[in-house]
C-alpha cells in the first residue's frame, strides 16, 4: 500500500490533527484512547483462546468424544458472552472519541471563520468552495476516519502478531504463504485503484456544488418566480446533477475493477489452509481440529495484513477530505494575515471622526483604482452623503470604513467598532425572535417589552408584534416582512442601540419620502454622525456635506446647502 500511503497528505494531516491532541481536551481524549486500546488488546487475547477452543471443539466432533464436545461447546458459548461487551464498548468509545474530536475541531474552525472577517474574505478565494460543507460534513468524515483507521490498523497489528505465533506453530509454510498472498493482493489493488484519490475529491466538490445550487434556488425562489427563470434554474441543476452522476459512474467503474479482483481473491482464503493442511491430516500427523485452527489463524492474519485493501476506498476518501480541510485551514490562516505589500494598504487608526487622509481605494485584487487620494472628514454630529454613478466606489468606501477592505494607500481614522453601526439596502435578518431582531447583534442586552414596543411604534411596525405571535417567537423575517418593513426594522435597531455613528448604504430605498424624512430627522435629534450612500435626489438635504465620486477615481466635495442633486447614468 506504499502508493496509497503516499497519496495521504501527511503535512496537512499533521496540521489538522495535532491541535486537538495538545488542546485542553487532550487528557479526556487520551483516556478514551487508552480505554479503547485496552479493550482491543483484551479482545485479541480472547480471540486467541477462542481459536484454540474451536480447534478442540472440532477435534471432539471428529473423534466422537461426547465429554470433550460438551465441555468445549460450553466454553465457546461462555467466550462469546465474554467478548460481546468488549466489542460493544470498544465501538462505543471509538464513537465517543470521534465525536469529541469533531466537536472541538468544528468549534475551532468556527473561531477562525468568524474572526477578522475571514468568512467575507474567503468569498474572493475561488479555491475554497462550500466552506459550510468543509466545517461540518468534511470534519465529521475526517474525525471518524482518523479514529477508525488508526484503531483498525492497531487492531490489525495486534491480531496479526497474536495469530502469527499460532499459525507458525502449526505450519511455517502456511505462515509465509499468507504473508506473500497478502502483499501481492495489496499491490494489485493499489494499481487498480490509483485514480480514486482524485475522483473522491472531485465527488465531494460536485456533490457540494449540487447542494449549494439547490439551496440558492430556495433562497432566491421569489426572484426566480418573478423573472420566470425556472427553466434556467432547472438546466443549471441538471447540469450539476450530471457532473455528480458522471463522477460517481467513474468511481463505480474503478470499484467494479477492484471487486473483480478482490472477490475471488478473498474467497480463496478459505481454501488455501485446507489445501495445505489436508494432506498432513490424511497422513495422520495432525488431528482434524488443527485444520480449523489453521483456517481461523490464516483468515485473521490475512484480514489484518490486507486491512488496507478493505479500507482502500476509505483511505482515498480520507485523503480527499484531508486536502479539503487542509486547504480550508490554510485559507483561514491566510485570511488572518496581512497579505498586501507595504504601501498597498490603508492604515487605519481609531479616533472620534471618520476621516480619509489622502486615501486611495483599490479593489482587493489590486486591479483597479476606485477612489484617488480622498481627503475628507466627518466631525461628530455632522453628516456626509456619498453619491456618484454606479461603479465609482461608493460602497467600496463603506467597506473600508467597516474594515472589510484595506487595499490602497493613505490613512483612515474611524471610531471604534462598538460606536459604529451599518445599515444596508437588504438588511440582515436571521431567523430569530422579534426582540432579538431589534437588538441584533447585541442580543444579550435587550430592553424590556415596553421599550421595544415604543421603538416599533416609532418606525410604524406596531402591527408586526401580533403577526409575529409576540416578541419571543422565532420567525423567518425575510419571508414575513416586505423590504420596506425590513428596512424599518433595521432602523428600529438604530433607535434602540443609539450608536454615535451610523453608516447607511441605500438603506431607505424602499421607504416612502415621509418615512425617510422622519428617520433622518430622528438621527439628527439623537446627535448621530451619519455617512450615507445613495443617488436619491432628496438625500442631500439631510446631510451637511456631499462627496461626489466619478468613474475615473476623481472626486469633489460640496456643502450640502449648495449641492445641486443630479441623476447619474
Amino acid at each position: 500500500m506504499k502508493n496509497a500511503l503516499k497519496a495521504v497528505p501527511w503535512k496537512r494531516l499533521y496540521r489538522i490533527g495535532k491541535p486537538f491532541w495538545v488542546s485542553e481536551k487532550r487528557m479526556s481524549a487520551i483516556l478514551h484512547l487508552v480505554a479503547v486500546l485496552g479493550l482491543l488488546s483484551t479482545n485479541a487475547w480472547v480471540m486467541v483462546y477462542m481459536n484454540s477452543t474451536a480447534g478442540h471443539f472440532m477435534t471432539a466432533i471428529e473423534q466422537r468424544n461426547d465429554a470433550d464436545f460438551r465441555y468445549y461447546l460450553m466454553m465457546s458459548a461462555l467466550l462469546i458472552l465474554a467478548v460481546t461487551p468488549l466489542q460493544v464498548f470498544y465501538g462505543y468509545l471509538r464513537t465517543r472519541l470521534a465525536l469529541m474530536w469533531r466537536n472541538w475541531l468544528t468549534s475551532s474552525l468556527f473561531n477562525g471563520y468568524f474572526v477578522n472577517n475571514a468568512y467575507y474574505k474567503l468569498l474572493r478565494n475561488k479555491d475554497v468552495d462550500n466552506p459550510d460543507q468543509r466545517m461540518t460534513q468534511d470534519v465529521d468524515s475526517f474525525c471518524n476516519s482518523s479514529v477508525g483507521l488508526f484503531i483498525s490498523i492497531l487492531d490489525a497489528i495486534v491480531n496479526v502478531c497474536m495469530m502469527f505465533g499460532v499459525l507458525w506453530a502449526i505450519s511455517p509454510l502456511l505462515t509465509g504463504g499468507v504473508i506473500a498472498y497478502s502483499i501481492v493482493g495489496s499491490l494489485i489493488v493499489v494499481w487498480i485503484g490509483s485514480r480514486l484519490v482524485s475522483l473522491q475529491f472531485q465527488q465531494s466538490k460536485t456533490e457540494a456544488d449540487l447542494r449549494f445550487g439547490l439551496a440558492e434556488v430556495r433562497r432566491e425562489a421569489e426572484a426566480i418566480a418573478f423573472y420566470r427563470g425556472e427553466e434556467i434554474s432547472k438546466r443549471q441543476s441538471n447540469g450539476r446533477l450530471g457532473k455528480v452522476i458522471e463522477t460517481l459512474l467513474t468511481v463505480a467503474g474503478v470499484y467494479r475493477n477492484i471487486q473483480l479482483f478482490t472477490t475471488p481473491f478473498n474467497m480463496l482464503v478459505g481454501l488455501i489452509p485446507a489445501a495445505v493442511m489436508a494432506p498432513i491430516y490424511f497422513q495422520g500427523d495432525i488431528p482434524f481440529g488443527t485444520i480449523t485452527m489453521a483456517t481461523m489463524a490464516f483468515a485473521a492474519i490475512f484480514n489484518g495484513a490486507t486491512l488496507l485493501i478493505g479500507q482502500f476506498g476509505g483511505i482515498t476518501n480520507y485523503a480527499a477530505v484531508i486536502n479539503r480541510l487542509g486547504s480550508f485551514i490554510e485559507s483561514l490562516d491566510a485570511a488572518g494575515v496581512e497579505q498586501l505589500p507595504p504601501g498597498k494598504y490603508i492604515e487605519v487608526h481609531d479616533g472620534d471622526t471618520i476621516t480619509f487622509d489622502k486615501a486611495t481605494v483599490i479593489t482587493p485584487d489590486l486591479a483597479k483604482v476606485l477612489v484617488k487620494e480622498l481627503d475628507i472628514s466627518v466631525p461628530p454630529g455632522h453628516s456626509l452623503l456619498i453619491t456618484g454613478p454606479d461603479g465609482a466606489g461608493k460602497t467600496a468606501l463603506l467597506r473600508v470604513v467597516a474594515g472589510m477592505w484595506n487595499s490602497g494607500s493613505g490613512r483612515l481614522i474611524r471610531p471604534p467598532s462598538a460606536q459604529l453601526m451599518f445599515l444596508t439596502q437588504n438588511p440582515y435578518l436571521p431567523p430569530t425572535t422579534l426582540r432579538e431582531a431589534i437588538c441584533y447583534p447585541g442580543i444579550d442586552v435587550c430592553p424590556d417589552d415596553e421599550r421595544i414596543l415604543q421603538v416599533l411604534r416609532m418606525v410604524n411596525l406596531s402591527d408586526v408584534v401580533e403577526r409575529a405571535e409576540g416578541l419571543d417567537t422565532v420567525q423567518n423575517w425575510r419571508d414575513t416582512l416586505s423590504l420596506s418593513q425590513q428596512q424599518r426594522l433595521s432602523i428600529a435597531r438604530i433607535i434602540q442601540q443609539n450608536p454615535r455613528y451610523v453608516v447607511i448604504d441605500e438603506a431607505t430605498s424602499a421607504l416612502e419620502a415621509e418615512a425617510e424624512h422622519l428617520f433622518y430627522s430622528l438621527l439628527r435629534t439623537l446627535g448621530t454622525t451619519i455617512v450615507s450612500v445613495g443617488n436619491g435626489m432628496t438625500l442631500a438635504k439631510y446631510h451637511t456635506q456631499v462627496l461626489e465620486l466619478n468613474a475615473d477615481g476623481t472626486w469633489k466635495s460640496y456643502p450640502a446647502s449648495s449641492y445641486k442633486p443630479r441623476e447619474f447614468k
